[in-house]
Parts: C-alpha cells; structure tokens; sequence
C-alpha cells in the first residue's frame, strides 16, 4: 500500500533498478581492530565519512578489490544517506551492512547516488523496508524496484552539479581517541572534562555562545495535543530527525500549550545525541524537548553558526561535554558555554549548511 502509494516528483521514465546496476559481494575480511567504514560512521547531515569504527569484526568490501570509482553504497538498514565510492577511498575497508552496486558508468553511478540520498529516495526505500525493528531493505526488493531515469543526454548534463555536492561530503574524518596519561588539577577543571581530553583549553579557546545570543530556550514535550498530519493554524514541530534532514513528523497548535517558537533566522541545535543537527529556521517551527532554540543578537551570523556546529571542530567539543550512556545529551549549560572560534564567522566561502538530502532533491528535480 505504502508503495503504491508513493510518487516521485517528476514523471521521469522509469526503469528497474537491476537493469542499469548490478550487486557486488563482500569478499574480504577484517579484524576487530581494523579501521571499517559502517552506515552508522557516515554525518546524516553532510553524507560524509566522520570516523572509522575499529570494533567490527566480519565480512567487508574493499575498496580497489571489491569495489572501484563510480559504486554506490547503501545501507541495509535505515534511512541514511547513500555512499559513492570514490579514489579517495582506495584501501578502505567498507562494512556488509551497505549493499553495493554497480551502476553501469560513472554518470548513472552519481544519478542513483543523488537519487538514494535525497528526500525522495529515503522516502521511497522506506516504502521497501521489511516490517523489522531495524526496518530492513532486501536487496532483491531494491534491484526488483523501478527508479525514475531521463535521458542519458539529461543525466550527464547533471554530472558537474552532482560531482559538487558529492565533493561537500569529503569532510575531514574524526580521528579515533587514543590513551593518555596527565597529571590534571581536579580544582581547576571538572574531572568529566579532564577524563575526557588531555586539553582542557579547548573549552575556553573561544567566546561562549551565550554571548552572541539574546535567549537560548530548550523546548517543551510536543507529544501531547500534536497532530500526524498538517492542519490549519499548526505549526511543524522541529525535533531531532527533523533537524537531521528528515521532513516533519508532527504538527501543533501554538496556541494550546506553552510552546517554544523558533522564528526564521533563529538556529536549532539537536539537544540529544552525538551530532549537532544545528539548522537555521526557515519558517516558524515549534521545538520539541529535545531541540534547543537560540536567538542570535545579530541574525546574519545564523548560517555561518551552524555551519561551524555541524563541523568537525565543533562535533569534537561536543564529545567532551556529552552526558549519559545509553543516550546522550547536551545539557543547557554546557551549550551556553559553548566555545566558538572569531574564525567561524569567516567571510571565506562554506559548504551549503543545508542537510545533503535537501541539497540532492533540488539539484535532481529543480534543474
């Protein structure tokens, strides 16, 4: 029904997948120990690889041997962002939790990369996913599935525009922690920071980001009184996923509890989780309690803000003040102090902050 039900859009003609791409097999192995690339190693906001994980240990595909330029990487499970193999990644150990395929050349390689990693695509692979806790996608249903295809002429002509996007993603990977011994003063620095980093100047290395704010708000419980589809008078409720790329789940009335209301220009930092999901308000949004809401003295900074907490440097700091196991969060406090650098407001040209998925569903359908 979900299926039927979906339609991609632009009437493009439609091909079965398993027509234009073909399944390759892990056939090498690795290590506990081994640096591998697995689906949960890639930013849901950018696509890019932020760290190798060194504790898989099975199957795996090898970029060079198993795998060359122009494959494709899906994850089996999930909805996250697709994986085109580059030579950028010669040598690289890639988790079998990803199918691979091979599309037939290098433009319909980055057509079905774009296509898998946009709104539409994820959107669509959710309409195949196996009714498991982990919402699985066989690949026999992915390769028996049409996808849209244009004219080959079409598709080439988006190559250079879909190389661009496909380059935003080559981030600098976070480099796996290794063991430390120091002396640290307990009265000068809490002893979570001083277990966590054997720098703990790189908190203060910056002015905290309370201080380019007017309010920092974390928002309130929206489960109660929110609706599953849009109604006239609510307003979306910006959570976790949707920050992360994903379109709103929930709508709500403003005016039947005491909401938190992001304005356009406001930024959105994701309080929950490893990442910062940092967005800039487009239009009035409510914010789940999950979601911190900040009101910039000077507006203009908004874009540039997010884009310095989505990067590396700030996903590390991040790390160093993270509480809790199972889950962790970001405490109000801890976000207030906040470092940021004089040089996240650079006037040197930055990626596009909006989430790749975004990015790929303009790029495809809007050209």
């Amino acid at each position: 029904m979900t299926a039927e039900a979906f339609r991609w859009p632009v009437d493009f003609p439609q091909v079965f997948l398993r027509d234009i791409a073909v399944r390759r097999a892990p056939r090498s192995f690795a290590d506990a120990g081994a640096p591998v690339v697995g689906p949960g190693d890639l930013d849901p906001v950018s696509g890019g690889i932020r760290r190798r994980g060194r504790k898989y240990q099975g199957s795996v595909y090898q970029v060079g041997a198993e795998l060359r330029h122009g494959d494709v990487l899906l994850p089996r499970t999930g909805a996250g962002p697709a994986l085109f193999v580059t030579e950028r990644l010669r040598g690289a150990l890639i988790s079998s939790r990803f199918h691979a395929l091979r599309p037939g050349d290098e433009a319909l390689g980055l057509w079905l990369w774009g296509l898998l990693s946009s709104e539409s695509g994820r959107q669509w692979r959710a309409t195949l996913t196996s009714a498991t806790v982990l919402a699985a996608t066989e690949l026999t249903a992915i390769l028996d599935a049409s996808i849209p295809l244009p004219p080959l002429a079409q598709v080439r002509s988006l190559v250079d525009r879909l190389h661009e996007v496909q380059a935003t993603t080559q981030i600098a990977e976070e480099e796996a922690v290794e063991t430390w011994w120091q002396t640290a003063d307990l009265r000068a620095v809490e002893w979570r920071i001083a277990l966590a980093t054997p720098r703990p100047a790189e908190l203060t290395d910056g002015e905290p980001l309370a201080d380019y704010c007017v309010e920092v708000r974390r928002g309130r419980n929206t489960r109660s009184g929110a609706l599953e589809a849009e109604a006239p008078g609510y307003l979306p409720v910006a959570d976790v996923s949707m920050l992360g790329g994903k379109p709103p789940r929930r709508w709500i009335s403003p005016d039947d509890t005491p909401a938190v209301i992001a304005e356009p220009g406001d930024v959105l930092v994701a309080g929950l989780g490893n990442y910062a999901h940092a967005r800039v308000a487009e239009v009035p949004v409510v914010a789940d309690g999950h979601v911190v809401v900040l009101r910039l003295r000077n507006p203009e900074l908004a874009p540039a803000l997010a884009r310095y907490l989505n990067g590396q440097a700030a996903y590390r700091i991040r790390q160093l003040l993270l509480t809790g196991t199972t889950i962790p969060s970001l405490s109000l406090t801890d976000l207030k102090r906040f470092p940021v650098p004089d040089h996240a407001f650079s006037l040197d040209e930055s990626p596009d902050p909006r989430p790749l998925a975004s990015r790929l569903e303009q790029v495809l359908w809007q050209s």
